[in-house]
């Protein structure tokens, strides 16, 4: 009876640590993607299109103009989804610029030896990271209130969106804006508070409902290097379902890491995970 007793300990601790390896593993590959995601943004936002240039720079609008305003033929993302900014320094300073603030600090944010071993350069960058997101939160508003949403990129001779696809789309970006400073708020509340693994479930929920921009970007930029859009159209058709199932899949995927984060301090015990 022992023997057998023994036996069937090892074959669950086997079956906890294979478990427990597939968690991590899940964990290390979700970190990864997003990471890329992080840098794709860095790079789009300081490097090129860099929309926050526009109308600062003359090389930069150089540039610009050779490489999406003579090349335009309607298959491709408008060039007023770039150029639209020029003269809007209030949107180009809160939005777009501290994105890339943003950005650059989800992977030393997420990463657990970062923020163990330097915890001062985590509090701070923390800070620069959650201020970061209030600014490009009101951003959006100023967007919003300036009437510069991407339905408006588009040329003049293709139909126009209707008014219950842009009082929708207005509505999902007042909501996900609203979610995107909540998660930022109450992830500066529970470590105010030392509750730390609410303050991680917070800071992936923060970053699932912003990171979707990077995905959407990729998901554009990919069907229009497979000359897979015919035209205008089609093209402002596919940028708003990439928005829409870009976000779906980030937001989800962040709840799901929380979940295996959480398995995993139960599997470790309170003070012993350190993945994510």
């Amino acid at each position: 009876m022992c023997k057998e007793s023994d036996q069937n300990k090892q074959i669950e601790l086997l079956g906890t640590a294979r478990t427990t390896g597939m968690k991590i593993g899940i964990l290390k590959v979700l970190y990864c993607i997003t990471t890329f995601f992080s840098l794709f943004m860095v790079a789009w936002i300081v490097i090129f299109p860099s929309s926050w240039l526009m109308g600062r720079s003359d090389f930069h609008d150089h540039i610009v103009n050779e490489a999406f305003i003579k090349t335009y033929d309607g298959t491709q993302v408008p060039p007023g989804t770039v150029t639209k900014y020029a003269g809007h320094s209030l949107i180009q300073f809160t939005h777009i610029l501290p994105g890339a603030i943003w950005a650059g600090a989800i992977p030393f944010q997420l990463h657990p030896t970062m923020r163990q071993t330097y915890r001062k350069v985590h509090r701070v960058s923390g800070y620069a990271f959650l201020t970061s997101s209030i600014l490009m939160a009101i951003g959006i508003l100023v967007i919003l209130a300036r009437d510069l949403t991407f339905h408006n990129d588009y040329p003049s001779h293709i139909p126009p969106a209707d008014d219950a696809e842009l009082l929708q789309m207005k509505t999902s970006i007042t909501v996900l804006t609203g979610w995107f400073v909540y998660t930022a708020l109450a992830a500066v509340v529970k470590a105010r508070t030392k509750d730390f693994e609410a303050h991680r479930s917070f800071v992936v929920r923060h970053v699932g409902s912003g990171i979707w921009i990077a995905l959407q970007r990729i998901i554009v930029v990919c069907f229009q290097g497979l000359g897979l859009v015919s035209g205008p159209l089609q093209m402002r058709n596919l940028f708003g379902s990439a928005v829409t199932g870009s976000t779906c899949l980030t937001i989800l995927a962040s709840e799901y890491a929380i979940r295996l984060l959480k398995k995993d301090a139960e599997t470790a015990g309170p003070t012993k995970s350190k993945h994510l």
